[in-house]
C-alpha cells in the first residue's frame, strides 16, 4: 500500500522544473474483468478521505496525518490531473464495476525522474487498498492493468515499485503481477520523524504475469 501519489503536499518551487515537458498521458479509462480504472471524480472526495482515515495506509504511505478533507481535496483537484497534464504520472481510482465502490488508488509516474541519466524509460508504480475491499484480489488486478498500459502504451522499458520493509501485503501484489525484489535500501527514507529501510523491486517487459 505504498503511495507515491499521496505524499505530502510539496513545497512550491519557483521557475521550471529539472525535467523536460512531456506530452499529456492518456486518461484512460483501463479496464478488466472486475475493475475500471478511471481518474478521480469531484465525487470521489469523500470516499478518499474516509479510506484514508485507515491505519494502514497512514501507517505504510506518506499521506498526511492526520487525513483532513483539504487533503483529498487537493488529491483528486490538484495532484492527480497534473500527473496527467504533465505527462509525469497517472494515478487511476480504482472502481468495481458490480458495485461502483472503490477498491484502491493505482499510480504509475515519476518518468521523467527515474528515466533522468539511465537512458531506459522508467516508472515507479504505488497504490493503495480501500480496507473494505481488501482480501479480494482487486489491487493485485488493477496493478497489473496499469503495469501492462505503462508497457504498452507509455512505452515504459522497467517498473519499479518501493516499499517501507515489513509491508508484506504491498509486497505480495507485486511479487503475484511478475516483479522481482532485488534489493534492501538501507536507511534510505525518512519517514514520520525516523530513518527507514525500503524494498525495491522492478519488472522488465515480458515478466509481467
Amino acid at each position: 500500500m505504498d503511495v507515491p501519489e499521496t505524499r505530502e503536499r510539496p513545497t512550491p518551487v519557483p521557475g521550471p522544473g529539472p525535467y523536460p515537458a512531456a506530452p499529456p498521458l492518456p486518461r484512460g479509462p483501463l479496464e478488466t474483468e472486475r475493475l475500471v480504472l478511471r481518474p478521480w471524480q469531484e465525487e470521489d472526495i469523500p470516499a478518499v478521505h474516509q479510506i484514508c482515515q485507515d491505519p494502514d495506509i497512514q501507517r505504510w504511505t506518506t499521506i498526511p496525518t492526520p487525513y483532513e478533507v483539504g487533503d483529498a481535496e487537493w488529491f483528486v483537484r490538484e495532484f492527480t490531473p497534473k500527473g496527467f497534464a504533465d505527462g509525469d504520472e497517472a494515478t487511476f481510482a480504482a472502481v468495481v464495476k458490480a458495485t461502483g465502490q472503490i477498491a484502491g488508488a493505482i499510480g504509475i509516474g515519476g518518468i521523467a525522474k527515474h528515466t533522468e541519466g539511465r537512458g531506459v524509460r522508467t516508472a515507479e508504480i504505488g497504490y493503495w487498498a480501500n480496507p473494505e475491499t481488501r482480501g479480494r484480489g482487486y489491487v493485485t488486478e488493477a496493478v497489473r492493468e496499469v503495469v501492462r498500459w505503462g508497457f504498452e502504451e507509455l512505452r515504459l522499458e522497467r517498473v519499479t515499485w518501493q516499499a517501507f520493509e515489513g509491508n508484506t501485503a504491498s509486497r505480495r501484489v507485486v511479487e503475484k503481477v511478475g516483479f522481482t525484489v532485488v534489493g534492501l535500501q538501507r536507511g534510505s527514507h525518512e519517514h514520520r520523524g525516523r530513518r527507514v529501510d525500503m524494498w525495491l523491486a522492478d519488472v522488465l517487459p515480458g515478466e509481467l504475469r
